[in-house]
């Protein structure tokens, strides 16, 4: 349990982070900015808002995580890749499928978007895939994929760790603090950051 506070403190200020970091060139009217307000809710809902006096939920007691069913999760992703002085940062929608019967699951990171080395708000294409894994109440996500735009070649590959929220399960959170990220085939330092609710996002 004390692996999980560690975990859950780290995406606290890590998602904070991640946050301001992602609006640089935006005009603020760009229509994908406008999904910056719905994953900032539903971080707040998941991992609460210290400043705000808003809790995050409780971390889920391994009595209460179901031994059967499969619960869809929908939520966000946001991905910051070490460039420099101007890093770039991503955002993006993610779902998960966990079977609690076979303690697995899989799922999807996409429809991402975010600034680029000139500054400029750009979408990237691709997918990452998840592949989900239970050890007790500790989740693991394993991820892989690429996204790219018309500068950028992004390939990830790692494993997150993280774990659900909520008793009952109303949430999960995961990340990968130290990814390492192939930018154009040149290997940069990188964060990952997931967060899921049941039911979906709106």
């Amino acid at each position: 349990m004390k692996q999980h506070a560690t975990a859950i403190a780290l995406l606290l200020c890590l998602a904070a982070c991640g946050g301001g970091g992602g609006g640089g060139g935006g005009s603020g009217i760009d229509p994908r900015l406008a999904r910056l307000d719905i994953y900032e809710a539903q971080k707040t809902r998941v991992l609460g808002n210290p400043g705000a006096g808003v809790p995050a939920m409780d971390m889920t007691q391994l009595e209460n995580l179901p031994t059967m069913g499969t619960m869809a999760f929908a939520g966000s992703a946001t991905l910051r890749v070490e460039t420099g002085a101007d890093p770039l940062v991503l955002f993006g929608d993610a779902n998960l499928e966990m079977r609690f019967d076979t303690q697995d699951g899989t799922g999807t990171l996409n429809n991402f978007f975010g600034n680029n080395a000139a500054g400029a708000v750009v979408d990237y294409a691709g997918v990452i895939d998840l592949s989900a894994d239970l050890a007790g109440a500790d989740l693991g996500l394993d991820y892989a994929g690429a996204l790219t735009n018309a500068g950028d070649v992004l390939a990830l590959s790692g494993r997150m760790q993280g774990a659900f929220l909520g008793n009952p399960v109303g949430a999960f959170a995961a990340a990968d603090l130290e990814t390492d990220i192939t930018q154009n085939g040149e290997v940069r330092d990188g964060t990952i950051v997931v967060i899921g609710e049941v039911p979906a996002m709106p």
